[in-house]
């Protein structure tokens, strides 16, 4: 499969999505390095995303998935969540499944915080990204207890400080 363009990817900071796409050859090496219980959770159609790193953010408009993003080619770089204190190597081959409402970001290694100015013309990172349905066998994976109602949802619209992803 050819890797998508990324030259038009100019702009630091922002997740570009480079097209969405069904492939069952990603499918099935994907559903291979999963855990047999997941492998039907995966769902089917994927898509191409490109960033000169990224500042915090979340992708609350996906709905009832973890959402998964496998570093296909670009600089070593981690995938920070604020909330939770968490690093995620993402260099080429590494891959990470999460929660898309929780604020993340993609920062080089030694970054605590996104500043435009690092990444103004640094090189891009390519994902793959994919989703997990959000079923029986996932939240038993992953120990998600089932929806509570009432519960408060963080959603797109909830402000979050795009330097150090603490709510705004």
């Amino acid at each position: 499969m050819r890797l998508p363009d990324t030259t038009t990817v100019s702009t630091p900071g922002r997740v570009h999505g480079l097209g969405r796409f069904a492939s069952r050859e990603i499918r099935s090496a994907l559903a291979a390095a999963l855990p047999g219980a997941l492998r039907e959770s995966l769902r089917g159609e994927f898509e191409w995303y490109a960033c000169r790193g990224a500042f915090f953010h979340n992708d609350a408009h996906y709905s009832a998935v973890l959402f998964g993003a496998w570093c296909v080619a670009g600089p070593p770089r981690e995938i920070v969540f604020s909330r939770a204190f968490a690093r995620c190597p993402a260099a080429m081959g590494d891959w990470v499944v999460f929660d898309p409402f929780e604020p993340h970001a993609v920062l080089d290694r030694a970054d605590d915080r996104y500043r435009q100015e690092h990444y103004d013309g640094a090189p891009v990172s390519l994902f793959l990204g994919f989703e997990l349905a959000l079923d029986e066998p996932v939240r038993r994976a992953f120990g998600i207890g089932p929806p509570q109602a009432g519960a408060p949802v963080l959603a797109s619209s909830v402000a979050i400080n795009a330097e150090t992803g603490e709510p705004s």
